[in-house]
């Protein structure tokens, strides 16, 4: 087991040592006005490949933002950020929103992030404040086909209940593209974005005053109250493109949404031992033996297990016999944001260890919550266990083994009679002189300077995402174009033109890396003959998508549907054999 325990440590801290923990920075605006907001987000990365494991919380440790007002604050886990094949993985990460209240410069302290005795800063940033603006800056104009929203789920809950805020745009227009925006974090709430598949929300129509509109719905999040009063959600804002085609740029659109309050009321009657827990919840308690011998551990795992805050369960209480040696619990936890709350567990595991023989008691662990059925305070609790702790078997004196020695009386368990022979082994037997104790050391090492220089030539490849699809584009094009012939023999001619049009785009943007937003013309027969077209392919080309869109608009009897179908495909097959990977 000792060996086992040194190459373990070895290796531990080798992994860890191979690692690059800084912090980085970033701000919305460094030259904000008086009064105008602005954010900060300070976030714990670790550069480069490989894993990091961290035992324990992260701390933050943020400045006094003298001359702000905080407008909101979140700290907590981020995720990865993949750029190419450099990678960022943040452990951590603190936003503060702040609100300068005077004009001048000001140097705002770093951020540290605490990991056990380790600190690690960020830089200080600059501020320069500039004056506020005498302009009375005038609302945005309403515009009836176009227009943000925010609904909640509830306009009265008590603390610590959850409201669903979803952001959504409402509009009448046939292509709409967002281009911007902008989500505030909500002061007093704590915050969980619903994810969604890859597919995003579906879109849906609703009548308004009985006009009908598309409905995109961009946010969903899961607010859950830190105090009582009025709170009020921020408005989200939007920058957006409408009607934009082949022939036409569109028309950008600014839009605004509401700002709705929320009433948080206090839960009365609150007892003394109230955990603050608000949901449904059960606990699962168990340990791990009851008769155990002195020296020797027992374990304590409670799970709390439910719907409701369950993030704002950070420790539970259990007490041992004072003639325990404890420890801090360990946890482990897995919580799931949907659209019916926070669920999931958590589990905390505790160890005690006996110093002295006996009969003892173990627990009970309570938690009291505010159930959200019931509309009633509950307990839960665990047994109380009891254990019986045996002497140790060599509790006792060890008997003389020359008739030189004196009888020794043990005064503590944890003093023993010292030998007075001593086995010795040679410096050759020691593990620090084997070659498995190198390989384990050395190991770790070897394999971070393999895994650096194949990330090094990975990077020097052309990007494998864009590689597989310029490969795939023609077929994935011809895909996209069954769809229009579905849409043909269904007579639904303006989805048809629609399909071709998306057809088409989607091969110029995987073969030559084309984004929709810039064709044109001229890029297209710039891009195209830089590729190797010929001429003629790329008149037809855009010949055919110009066609498509005259069409969606107004009939033409020029080209038939079908005639138009089969020239998308043979111009595409044309245009794999002519252009230049």
């Amino acid at each position: 087991m000792k060996l086992l325990h040194i190459i373990a440590l070895v290796v531990l801290s080798t992994s860890l040592l191979g690692q690059n923990l800084t912090v980085k920075v970033s701000a919305s605006t460094q030259n904000p006005k008086v009064n105008e907001t602005f954010k900060l987000v300070y976030k714990l990365v670790l550069d480069g490949s490989g894993s990091v494991q961290i035992n324990g919380r992260i701390g933050v440790k943020k400045p006094s933002f003298d001359n702000f007002k905080i407008v909101s604050e979140k700290a907590g886990r981020s995720g990865f950020n993949f750029g190419g094949f450099d990678m960022e993985m943040a452990l951590h990460q603190y936003a503060v929103v702040l609100q300068p209240n005077k004009e001048g410069k000001y140097i705002i302290e770093p951020v540290s992030f605490q990991i056990g005795g380790t600190e690690y800063k960020s830089q200080s940033v600059t501020i320069h404040v500039g004056t506020a603006s005498k302009r009375q800056v005038s609302a945005p104009v309403k515009n009836p086909n176009l227009f943000g929203k925010i609904q909640v789920s509830k306009s009265s809950i008590f603390k610590g209940e959850h409201i669903i805020a979803t952001a959504k745009i409402y509009s009448r227009y046939t292509r709409l593209s967002l281009t911007d925006s902008d989500f505030p974090m909500a002061d007093g709430f704590w915050n969980e974005e619903i994810k969604t598949g890859k597919e995003g929300w579906p879109v849906k129509t609703e009548n308004v005053g009985g006009v009908m509109y598309n409905v995109y719905t961009v946010k969903k999040d899961l607010l859950y109250p830190q105090k009582t009063g009025e709170l009020k959600i921020p408005s989200f804002s939007a920058t957006l493109v409408a009607d934009r085609s082949f022939f036409n740029g569109g028309t950008e659109i600014k839009i605004s949404s509401n700002s709705p309050k929320i009433k948080v009321k206090s839960i009365p009657n609150a007892p003394a031992n109230f955990s603050g827990m608000v949901g449904t919840f059960s606990m699962d308690a168990e340990i791990s033996k009851t008769e155990l011998s002195q020296d020797e551990g027992v374990d304590v795992r409670v799970k709390i297990k439910g719907k409701g805050n369950l993030q704002q369960l950070d420790d539970l209480s259990l007490e041992f016999p004072l003639d325990f040696d404890t420890y801090d619990p360990q946890r482990e936890e897995k919580i799931v944001a949907s659209t019916s709350g926070l669920s999931g567990f958590k589990t905390f595991s505790f160890l005690g260890i006996p110093r002295t023989g006996g009969e003892f008691n173990i627990g009970p662990i309570q938690l009291v919550y505010f159930n959200t059925k019931s509309k009633q305070f509950e307990t839960l609790a665990s047994d109380i266990w009891k254990i019986n702790v045996n002497n140790s078997s060599d509790g006792s004196a060890i008997e003389p083994n020359t008739i030189d020695q004196q009888n020794v009386t043990v005064l503590s368990d944890g003093i023993r009679h010292i030998r007075e022979s001593s086995v010795l082994i040679s410096k050759d037997q020691l593990i620090f002189y084997s070659w498995y104790f190198w390989l384990m050391y050395l190991g770790p090492l070897l394999i971070v300077l393999i895994s650096s220089s194949v990330n090094k030539y990975l990077k020097k490849r052309p990007n494998n995402e864009h590689l597989t699809r310029q490969k795939k584009a023609a077929k994935i094009a011809l895909s996209v174009l069954k769809e229009a012939k579905t849409n043909l023999n269904n007579n639904q001619m303006s989805d048809f033109h629609e399909s071709m049009l998306s057809g088409l785009f989607s091969y110029l943007k995987n073969k030559i890396h084309m984004e929709i937003i810039s064709l044109n013309k001229e890029t297209i027969q710039t891009s195209l003959a830089t590729k190797g077209a010929q001429d003629e392919t790329i008149t037809n080309f855009i010949s055919i998508i110009e066609k498509c869109e005259i069409s969606r608009y107004t009939p033409t009897t020029e080209m038939g549907s079908e005639d138009l179908y089969n020239s998308g495909i043979e111009i595409i097959k044309k245009l794999e054999d002519e252009l230049v990977n």
